[in-house]
C-alpha cells in the first residue's frame, strides 16, 4: 500500500494491487460512515410547502411502531413469555419519547428535509450520548436505541411521500451541485446495498469481503460502483471527507488534491467515452466472427435492474434469484404475491426466456433461515449446511407453493425452473415428482423444464447421470470455484487461491458440457466466469447455449466475442 500526504490534510491512502473486488465506475464523493447495524436511508431536501406533511408522516410512523409494540407485548403476556417484556418495553420508551419527536421535527422544518433523514440524524445524536458514557451496560443501550429507531423506518416505508400533485415532480429534490454519496462500513449484506442503490448512494466500499462475494456481485448487476476488502479504510476516514472511489482499478484516495480530482474527472470522462463505443453492441445479435451464435443474458434480483438489461439488448434472464423476492418482504411472500412478482418480470420479456432458480437460502441468512427451517441454524459453515433443494426438500409445503407461483408465471411467456445446490439424483427425481404434481393439480398438460445448477463438484463428477433426470444445466461457477478449490469466496484471506484459472476448475465444467451434449440437454454458465472475456472463446467452443451475467458486462462480451472463431472442443 502506497500513502501520500497532502498539505492541510490528513493521510492521502491509495490501495493498489491488493485482493480488492470492485464493480466498475468512479465517484468523487464525500463520505458517510456507516457501521454495523446502522439503518441507510434516503436523504433529500424537500420543498417548504411539503414541511407539514412531512411531519404528520413521522408522526403517524412513530404512533403506528409504538402501537406494533403493543400488539407484541399483549401476545407475549397472553401466552405467557415473559422475558423479551423489558426489551419492548424499553423500544416502547424510546419511540415515545417526546424530545425525539420534537428534535426530529425540528430538524424537518429547519432544515427542509425528508423525515427518514431526520430522524436518521436525532438518532445518531442520541447514540453518540450513550457511546461516551463509561457505564458498559449503559453504553451498550446504543443498539436498542438502533432497534427502536428501524420499527420507525418500517412504517415511513409503508407510507412513503406523495408526488406533489400540482408538479408532478418528487417532493424530495436534491440541491444542486450536490456531492454524491459514499458510504463506508465493515460489511454490507446484499440488501443493504440494494437499499443504498435505491436511495441514490452513489458508492460503497467495505472492509471485508472477497473476490466474488454476493454483495459486490449485486453491486455490479445494477451498475453501483463499489468496493469491497479495503483494509484499513474504517481507521483512515472521517464524515464528510472527500474520497475518490475508483472501481476500475481498485483505488481508493483519501482527500485527495485538487489536481488528483481533476485527473479523475478527465479519467471518467474518457471511460464514459469508451463505454460510448460498446453501444454499437447493444440489441445486437449475440454471435461470433464467423456466425456462431451464443446467447448473452443477464442475471437478475429485482425488476428494477431490467431497465439497464433491457437497454444492452439482453437475450433473456438466464438466472433470477428468487430468494431477493424473500430477504426483502417481513413475512413468506404467499403463492399469489410470488406468482405476480414472476409474472411481471416474465411479461417484461416479451418472450425471451426466463430461468427462475428455486429457493436458494442457508445459514448465511440467519433470520431467513430460521422462518423457512422452523429452527435456528446450528451447523459451523452455511455454506456446507442445509440450504438450497436441501432445505426446500425438508419444507415441501413453501417449495409446492414457489412451483405453483413459477409454474403459474409460464403462462406469461417461456418460464425454466432451477434447482440449486443439488448432489444427487435423488434430489431431482423428488423435485420433478413435486413439480408434476403441482402441474396436475393447476391443469397444466405442457411440462415446465427442470434444470439442476451444477455447482457442487459431485453433481460435475456424475454429470453423465444427472443428465438423465435433468431437462438442462446451469453451471454455478461461483459455488463450483469456492468447493473445487475450498476456498471461501467471501474471504479476502484466501482470494488468491480462488482463481479461475486452475485445471480443476475447466475439468469439472469439461465433463458437465460433454454430458450435456451426450444426453442432448442444453448447458449454460452463470457467474463471474462468464463475464470474464478470457473465458468466452472456451464457452463458445464447449457448446454453451448462453452465458449468464451481470447485465453491465453483456455489451462487452458480446463484443468480444464478435471476434471469436468457433473451434469446438467436443466430439
Amino acid at each position: 500500500m502506497n500513502t501520500r500526504c497532502h498539505s492541510g490534510q490528513r493521510l492521502g491512502v491509495r490501495r493498489e494491487g491488493c485482493p480488492v473486488a470492485s464493480s466498475s465506475g468512479i465517484v468523487i464523493g464525500q463520505v458517510k460512515k456507516l457501521l454495523h447495524g446502522r439503518q441507510s436511508v434516503a436523504e433529500r431536501t424537500i420543498e417548504p410547502h411539503m414541511v407539514d406533511p412531512e411531519e404528520a408522516r413521522l408522526c403517524t410512523a412513530i404512533e403506528a411502531a409504538g402501537q406494533a409494540i403493543d400488539v407484541e407485548r399483549n401476545h407475549l403476556i397472553g401466552a405467557g413469555i415473559k422475558d423479551p417484556l423489558m426489551i419492548l418495553d424499553m423500544h416502547r420508551m424510546l419511540i415515545s419519547d417526546p424530545e425525539l419527536l420534537a428534535k426530529s421535527r425540528a430538524r424537518i422544518r429547519n432544515d427542509c428535509i425528508n423525515a427518514e433523514w431526520a430522524l436518521r440524524q436525532e438518532l445518531d445524536a442520541i447514540q453518540l450520548i450513550f457511546e461516551q458514557i463509561e457505564d458498559e451496560y449503559l453504553r451498550n443501550r446504543s443498539d436498542d436505541i438502533e432497534h427502536a429507531g428501524r420499527r420507525i423506518f418500517d412504517h415511513l416505508k409503508d407510507n412513503p411521500a406523495k408526488l406533489n400533485e400540482k408538479s408532478n415532480e418528487q417532493p424530495y429534490s436534491s440541491r444542486k451541485g450536490e456531492t454524491p454519496l459514499i458510504y463506508v462500513g465493515d460489511d454490507f449484506s446484499v440488501s443493504d446495498v440494494v437499499s443504498m442503490w435505491r436511495c441514490g448512494v452513489a458508492g460503497i466500499i467495505t472492509e471485508l469481503g472477497g473476490a466474488d462475494a454476493h454483495n459486490i456481485i449485486v453491486a455490479r448487476g445494477i451498475g453501483l460502483s463499489a468496493m469491497v476488502g479495503a483494509t484499513g479504510i474504517l481507521a483512515d476516514i472521517e464524515d464528510g471527507d472527500i474520497l475518490i472511489l475508483d472501481a476500475e482499478q481498485d483505488v481508493w484516495i483519501l482527500n485527495p488534491s485538487q489536481a488528483e480530482q481533476t485527473a479523475y474527472v478527465k479519467f471518467k470522462a474518457a471511460i464514459s467515452s469508451s463505454k460510448k463505443g460498446l453501444q454499437t453492441f447493444a440489441c445486437k445479435p449475440s454471435l461470433s466472427a464467423d456466425g456462431h451464435e451464443l446467447k448473452l443474458m443477464a442475471n437478475i434480483e429485482f425488476l428494477e435492474e431490467l431497465d439497464m438489461a433491457e437497454d444492452t439488448g439482453i437475450d433473456g434472464i438466464g438466472l433470477y434469484r428468487s430468494e431477493f423476492l424473500f430477504i426483502n418482504e417481513p413475512t413468506i411472500p404467499d403463492e399469489q404475491y410470488q406468482y405476480e412478482q414472476y409474472a411481471k418480470l416474465v411479461r417484461r420479456m416479451n418472450g425471451k426466456p426466463v430461468t427462475m432458480r428455486l429457493l436458494d437460502i442457508g445459514g448465511d441468512r440467519p433470520w431467513l433461515y430460521s422462518d423457512l427451517a422452523g429452527h435456528d441454524y446450528g451447523g459451523a459453515n452455511p455454506a456446507l449446511g442445509l440450504r438450497g433443494v436441501r432445505l426446500l426438500l425438508r419444507n415441501p409445503e413453501l417449495l409446492k407453493t414457489q412451483l405453483n407461483a413459477m409454474i403459474r408465471a409460464a403462462d406469461e411467456g417461456p418460464v425454466r425452473i432451477l434447482s440449486p445446490m443439488v448432489t444427487n439424483i435423488e434430489e431431482m427425481e423428488t423435485l420433478r415428482e413435486l413439480a408434476e404434481q403441482c402441474q396436475a393439480q393447476l391443469g397444466v398438460t405442457e411440462p415446465i423444464p427442470l434444470g439442476a445448477m451444477i455447482e457442487v463438484p459431485a453433481a460435475a463428477l456424475i454429470a453423465r447421470e444427472m443428465a438423465t433426470v435433468s431437462d438442462f444445466f446451469s453451471i454455478g461457477s461461483n459455488d463450483l470455484m469456492q468447493y473445487a478449490l475450498a476456498a471461501d469466496r467471501n474471504d479476502e484471506e484466501v482470494a488468491d487461491l480462488y482463481q479461475p484459472d486452475h485445471g480443476a476448475v475447466l475439468q469439472l465444467i469439461k465433463l458437465t458440457a460433454s454430458a450435456a451434449k451426450t444426453a442432448g440437454i442444453p448447458v449454460s454458465i452463470c457467474g463471474e466466469l462468464a463475464a470474464n472475456p478470457e473465458w468466452t472463446a472456451t464457452f463458445l467452443n464447449l457448446d454453451m447455449e448462453y452465458l449468464s451475467m451481470s447485465s453491465s458486462n453483456i455489451l462487452s462480451i458480446r463484443r468480444h466475442l464478435s471476434r471469436q472463431v468457433y473451434k469446438p472442443m467436443l466430439q
